[in-house]
């Protein structure tokens, strides 16, 4: 008779607050694969990273974790939650796999809402890493930097570059978003700010190319220009 491998999982995330010594104790003594846990908020750090380490105490190694992003976060803080599962697998050993879930209010009629730290390109370009990274960041550190940064400032980069340069990364790599990218990596802050807030609807248009002094933010804003891609 074949061995039986049962599961459990509790497919709606923990809440890390209330993990106690006691429930992990219990928790390790159940299949459970992955436990999942919520690291809805930056200030949640401590007690996150407190809660995987106990969790690997009690040999519990497979971990899933739900990252909501477009609510009070910014896109820097959203990017940092998602790096620290990378370091904790790196110096831990743990595989914990990260599910972004983009925040809509209960009574939204659609989902075009965007956070009050973030902008309409910035929500499409992660839409992007993701439909890149089949909606999950995975455990390995060498992936995750590949597809959202390796910072930071360069996954704000990754994000703002035009969709097709970030879906199909390898084809354009060398065919355009090398360009942008240098173009991009030259500007001064004041130069990147106006060039952000022109996309930041995620639509341009011929009018802000010409609308506009800079010889930089120019070239920058005609890869974004919809069929001058090639």
């Amino acid at each position: 008779m074949g061995h039986m491998m049962r599961r459990v999982d509790f497919n709606q995330g923990t809440d890390a607050r209330y993990l106690t010594a006691e429930n992990m104790a219990l928790l390790a003594k159940v299949a459970i694969k992955p436990l999942r846990i919520a690291f809805d908020h930056i200030e949640l750090k401590d007690v996150y990273v407190s809660k995987i380490k106990l969790a690997k105490e009690h040999g519990i190694l497979n971990l899933s974790n739900y990252v909501l992003y477009n609510y009070l976060d910014t896109p820097r803080d959203f990017y940092e939650r998602l790096r620290i599962n990378v370091q904790l697998n790196e110096r831990l050993g743990t595989k914990i796999y990260s599910f972004p879930m983009k925040f809509i209010p209960l009574d939204a009629k659609d989902r075009s809402y965007v956070g009050k730290h973030w902008n309409r390109k910035l929500l499409r370009g992660v839409q992007c890493i993701l439909l890149a990274t089949r909606g999950l960041v995975g455990p390995r550190q060498e992936f995750f930097e590949a597809a959202f940064g390796s910072s930071a400032e360069e996954f704000i980069r990754i994000a703002l570059m035009p969709e097709d340069y970030i879906i199909y990364r390898r084809r354009y790599e060398n065919n355009g978003a090398l360009d942008w990218q240098e173009t991009y990596e030259s500007m001064t802050k004041t130069e990147r700010a106006t060039f952000q807030h022109i996309v930041r609807d995620d639509s341009v248009e011929e009018r802000d190319i010409s609308g506009t002094s800079s010889r930089k933010i120019r070239r920058l804003l005609s890869h974004h220009v919809d069929g001058s891609r090639t």
